[in-house]
């Protein structure tokens, strides 16, 4: 209602705004528009003027070509004014029509056009003056030729030609006689010409001197008319003139106006923009309050959702934690010589731990999908083994229910894939067990093919029951997340309503699609598509029921650091079946002071512990300069922080298998660290009998020589390295001279050989990456003689 309110007076100023926008927006479009008008109109040439301007032209034109073609008789002229004629014509009716729409200059422009109507008649009729002058003369030279034919032939005397017959005729006939003379005298018909000739002449003089007084006339009168012309022409200018002084008044008016306009119109919509902004800057330091709660909230919402994923996630970290101990320990169990009875008890534990650890799974994976959480880890595995896997592992439920499980493998026998076996196990697994909880009588068949579609090849699983099945409405509802449809079976089957959901999620992760076909009382099938990817058979991790100790343990110890009781007995199960020395931390910090003095072939570290926990311990034993290998134990997934301390991890419930195989794969290349049943170990092992002469045979005191000796030698590397990180190199001479004098008392050449070593370097600057070269030698030699010291304790100075 408040925020109502607020926008009323924003919506009202803004449409008052509008219009009062829109109404000056009119007004000045109208002035402007007047005065681009006017702009153009002045700007814009006077038709009519120019049109009468260009009329006078070419009539004047026309009278040069007359008195050109008077003066040369040449007909261009003659055509030029012919063509000039036409021309004024069709800009006389040009003019004509102007003038009917300029009720203003149409007085002027009908006595133009008249006048121009008298100067072409009086040019044509000097023309036509002209033109019969040019006729006499012809007359008079036809006259002028006749008369000189005469005289130059006076007396002429004519013969007539005789008659001429055929060829043959006149071959053989008589000869003609030769023609006879005729005299013909013109002495008469000459005078006669000439008595003519001098008529003519007398009527042509007096029809010229008539001819020139009308051509003086009619140039008199085309003089008149060219005065009329001109002043008609001037006072179109002058009227021209004025009309564009009105317009220039007519204009700087409107612009007068226009500003006026502008200037209101600008000033009013700024008070209405400061009205508006005043509105907003309240609405908006509402807003700002508002937001500020908002965020609150939101930043409350977000605290109890990383409350409530720390929860589910601890809770899961604390169940796991025993129910792992549970699982391993009898898995441990049940590889014992037991009687029948114990072995069913066990194998019932077994599996009820690991149907509890597949619900704490789904929990943990539901948080894990929810915040994005879930990394995949691709492993070379055989589908038919993973497929047996499912069958053994829902085996015992189908039968208790009789219902006929089945696997079909089709054209995937000695298949390798090479995917995330965990979760496409974790898909096929959930689809199994729900087909089975609604199914109460007939089958559920878990059918597995590879097929093609286009260039790619695809893993196609179907999971085909023939149990209640699923209607049409609730059909979309099942791969959302706490669903659990209203039926009885559901209600008898209990679960969490999230296998489905985490199905649909884990599919989309693998870059697959799920589907669902069922019909209610028929049964129901669900289809993955999953893209296939080969993998390779020398890398499959095989799965034995016994195990020997890695070769890389051999001989060496292991550091257990885990708070959990349960899961150091089970990892000490095993390492006493392996027949692998250990010792235990309950938490960090006993493991960082028992790295400081042991030297370890494998540390497995628990990630979260009390006191200080697996990765805080850890950096500080890599501090140390301890480079034993850390095989990190969670019941979390890793992350990138564990990847960049750990040299690997193992996620909690673990079986043997997989514990064997992080550490081969973990020690595979890493050196074997001598130790002190190995013959060349012997260089590092100091001998008892040196070492009671030189303390004149008292043991109380070589024992506190030997406590003082493990104490100082820890406490100089520990300096050293700190030097070295400083690139203090004196101060690193100095140590290691300081280190070398109680080394050669223990009579460990090898040692005191590195100690002088790593002196020399440091005193002639060496390079860096050779100097920290040696001082990880001879950590790792001093921490081994420490060793053989630590057990010459415990052997032979016990009270």
């Amino acid at each position: 209602m408040r925020k109502i309110k607020i926008e009323i007076p924003i919506l009202i100023i803004t449409a008052a705004m509008l219009a009062l926008i829109a109404l000056s927006g009119n007004m000045v479009y109208k002035s402007l528009s007047e005065i681009v008008d006017s702009w153009l109109n002045e700007a814009r040439p006077d038709y009519k003027l120019i049109m009468v301007k260009d009329l006078n032209a070419d009539l004047g034109e026309i009278e040069n070509s007359v008195k050109l073609y008077s003066l040369s008789k040449n007909q261009t002229y003659l055509e030029a004014y012919y063509n000039l004629s036409n021309t004024v014509e069709a800009k006389q009716n040009k003019l004509k029509h102007y003038a009917i729409s300029d009720t203003a200059a149409r007085e002027s422009v009908d006595s133009l056009l008249l006048l121009s109507h008298q100067k072409l008649l009086v040019w044509k009729n000097i023309l036509n003056l002209h033109l019969s002058k040019d006729d006499e003369h012809k007359t008079f030279a036809q006259y002028f030729e006749s008369l000189d034919t005469m005289v130059v032939v006076k007396d002429t005397i004519r013969f007539e030609e005789p008659e001429r017959g055929s060829f043959f005729k006149r071959l053989f006939g008589k000869k003609p006689e030769p023609p006879q003379p005729v005299i013909v005298d013109r002495t008469v018909e000459q005078q006669t010409m000439r008595n003519d000739i001098a008529e003519l002449e007398k009527e042509m003089a007096a029809r010229n001197k008539a001819l020139a007084s009308r051509e003086t006339a009619l140039m008199q009168k085309n003089l008149e008319i060219n005065n009329a012309l001109l002043a008609l022409i001037s006072k179109l200018e002058l009227q021209e003139q004025q009309s564009q002084f009105q317009k220039t008044q007519q204009a700087d008016l409107l612009a007068s106006q226009t500003y006026k306009r502008l200037s209101l119109f600008a000033l009013t919509v700024l008070l209405l923009m400061i009205l508006i902004l005043i509105l907003i800057f309240r609405d908006l330091h509402k807003a700002r309050s508002y937001q500020r709660a908002l965020k609150e909230a939101k930043n409350h919402a977000e605290q109890l959702a990383r409350a409530k994923e720390l929860f589910v996630a601890t809770v899961s970290h604390e169940m796991r934690t025993p129910v792992n101990a549970i699982y391993g320990l009898s898995e441990q169990l049940l590889q014992r010589s037991l009687d029948d009875k114990t072995r069913k008890d066990l194998d019932v534990i077994h599996k009820s731990t690991r149907h509890l650890i597949d619900l704490v799974n789904d929990t943990f994976d539901f948080t894990r999908i929810e915040n994005q959480r879930i990394q995949l880890n691709p492993t070379d595995f055989l589908l038919d083994e993973l497929l047996e896997k499912i069958e053994l592992f829902n085996r015992d439920t189908a039968r208790s229910k009789n219902i006929q499980l089945s696997i079909e493998k089709g054209n995937t026998k000695g298949l390798v894939v090479f995917n995330d076996e965990s979760r496409l196990k974790q898909i096929l697994n959930n689809l199994v067990t729900n087909a089975i909880k609604f199914t109460d009588m007939g089958s559920v068949v878990l059918k597995a093919s590879v097929v093609s579609k286009g260039n790619n090849k695809w893993l196609k699983f179907e999971v085909k029951d023939t149990g209640i099945g699923i209607s049409d409405e609730n059909r979309e509802k099942i791969f959302d997340d706490f669903v659990q449809l209203d039926t009885d079976a559901n209600k008898k089957a209990g679960g969490t309503g999230l296998g489905l959901y985490i199905v649909k999620k884990l599919v989309s992760l693998l870059e697959g699609n799920v589907s669902v076909q069922s019909q209610v009382g028929e049964g129901t099938t669900f289809t993955v598509i999953l893209p296939f990817k080969k993998g390779d058979p020398n890398k499959i991790i095989r799965s034995n029921k016994s195990y020997s100790a890695p070769d890389q343990l051999k001989g060496g110890k292991v550091l257990i650091v885990d708070d959990e009781e349960f899961n150091r007995h089970l990892l000490k199960n095993i390492l006493d079946k392996w027949k692998i020395g250990y010792d235990e931390a309950e938490n960090g910090q006993q493991a960082v002071g028992l790295a400081l003095k042991n030297k370890y072939r494998l540390i497995m570290m628990d990630i979260r512990m009390p006191v200080l926990s697996g990765i805080e311990a850890s950096q500080k034993i890599r501090k140390n300069g301890n480079t034993s290998p850390i095989i990190a134990l969670s019941a979390n997934k890793k992350s990138q922080e564990t990847d960049d301390i750990f040299d690997a991890f193992l996620e909690k419930p673990f079986k043997e298998a997989e514990l064997y195989s992080v550490i081969t794969e973990t020690l595979k290349n890493t050196e074997a660290i001598p130790s002190g049943n190995e013959e060349d170990d012997q260089q590092f092992q100091p001998k008892l009998e040196d070492l009671m002469n030189m303390a004149n045979g008292d043991k109380v005191f070589l024992k506190e020589m030997i406590l003082i000796f493990l104490t100082s030698s820890q406490n100089n590397l520990e300096k050293i390295k700190r030097n070295i990180d400083q690139q203090q190199w004196q101060a690193v001479a100095d140590l290691a001279h300081k280190m070398a004098a109680p080394v050669k008392h223990m009579n460990v050449i090898a040692v005191y050989s590195t100690v002088k070593t790593l002196q020399q370097l440091a005193e002639s600057g060496a390079e860096p990456d050779e100097i920290d070269r040696t001082f990880e030698r001879l950590s790792q030699e001093t921490s081994l003689l420490n060793l053989h010291l630590q057990k010459m304790l415990e052997n032979n100075f016990t009270d």
